[in-house]
């Protein structure tokens, strides 16, 4: 066997792409989170957002451990579930004054979005910790439930 200069070429390609992909991961996922169900009184569609989180997720996991990727993988349902949520609040009911969600589906919303944020969270700190990244973290504007 030879080597070469460019031995860990390979790996530093990995990581560059990591190093894409994880923060679109997190920034799509983030969105999501925080999309409004409603916007006046039109709803709005959370799959375009959702489909751009599952691609960056997808390309992601050809690079990633076992480990790293059950969290995509719970992030992924987490979204998924998330998006089903608002899916079934816009074709039951309409928006309350303010864009208000119908007491009905309250506690589904509120713990679809902590389902969702603690998935971020969990998916963050491996995906930091896989880049060799020290400290915490935390999204800019957390949500009041955490």
């Amino acid at each position: 066997m030879t080597t070469s200069a460019d031995d860990g070429a390979d790996h530093y390609v990995v990581l560059q792409r990591k190093s894409r992909l994880f923060p679109a991961i997190t920034v799509a996922a983030y969105r999501l989170s925080r999309l409004p169900i409603w916007r006046g009184r039109d709803a709005v569609d959370a799959a375009p957002v959702f489909d751009s989180m599952e691609d960056a997720c997808m390309q992601t996991a050809f690079f990633c451990s076992e480990e790293l990727n059950a969290a995509l993988e719970r992030l992924l349902e987490a979204a998924r579930t998330w998006a089903e949520i608002v899916r079934t609040i816009q074709v039951n009911s309409r928006p309350g004054f303010g864009g208000v969600i119908a007491e009905l589906f309250q506690e589904d919303e509120e713990s679809g979005r902590r389902r969702l944020d603690r998935a971020i969270t969990t998916f963050v700190t491996e995906a930091r910790a896989d880049l060799g990244i020290e400290g915490g973290w935390a999204p800019p504007h957390p949500s009041a439930a955490d």
